[in-house]
């Protein structure tokens, strides 16, 4: 994806940087990241309301 971006903006990019770039897809990371804490976030949340109903 991000070479056509590159490609479509008249910039020209070797093999080299071709590889680079579809080893190290800063976005999917982020986005795996943004997942990982969301899903953190709702188990915690599914944890403390467990408890709360068991106070009650």
């Amino acid at each position: 994806m991000k070479q056509k971006f590159l490609k479509d903006l008249g910039i020209d990019i070797d093999g080299a940087t071709e590889d680079l770039l579809q080893q190290f897809d800063l976005n999917g990371f982020l986005d795996q990241i943004s997942d990982n804490r969301l899903k953190e976030e709702d188990k915690k949340i599914d944890e403390l309301q467990g408890k709360s109903k068991d106070n009650n």
